[in-house]
């Protein structure tokens, strides 16, 4: 009986900083996602009307963590222009967004999201499951404890965009 509550107080003092833990590699996880979102554009061809305005902006729909992360690159050069990042709800604020980045709670609206986007050329990234394979160009994902990414050519082709070979081959999986 001494012994199963010395387990139970253990395991209550313990839990807190197992959470932390949690939390922390959660934390890690989309800082690891906020450099590919910031990276990739490197490695992406688009149209030049998708280049229009004199920022690069990242825009975010959704509830993620990103907007925090990704804030604290603001003004950094993309593409030789000043990342701006921008949360919207809906494509009336989405104007002169060169990515849009989906948050797996937006899922209900997946499709007329990916329609509009793929409309105004604006490359689409989520880290939802079967992202790509559901329509997205860049669906995010962790295998094997390691963030890594697949990529759709033809959501992407049918937009205008295409992907340096380099980006291909760090792919996950290519879906044509």
């Amino acid at each position: 009986m001494m012994r199963r509550l010395f387990v139970i107080l253990l395991l209550s003092l313990l839990s807190p900083v197992l959470c932390f833990g949690q939390g922390g590699e959660a934390l890690q996880e989309y800082q690891v996602k906020a450099k590919y979102l910031l990276n990739m554009p490197i490695y992406t061809e688009m149209p030049p009307q998708a280049l229009n305005g004199t920022s690069y902006t990242i825009c975010l729909i959704g509830d993620t963590p990103l907007e925090n992360i990704l804030s604290a690159s603001k003004g950094t050069l993309i593409k030789n222009r000043p990342l701006v990042v921008r949360r919207v709800e809906n494509f009336s604020q989405a104007d002169n967004c060169q990515m849009l980045f989906i948050a797996s709670s937006a899922r209900y609206r997946l499709q007329p999201l990916l329609a509009e986007a793929n409309r105004r050329r604006i490359l689409t990234v989520s880290d939802m499951q079967d992202f790509a394979r559901l329509g997205g160009m860049i669906g995010l994902l962790i295998v094997d404890n390691r963030v890594t990414f697949d990529v759709n050519r033809a959501a992407a082709s049918r937009a205008s965009i295409s992907f340096s070979s380099q980006l291909l081959k760090l792919a996950h999986d290519i879906i044509n």
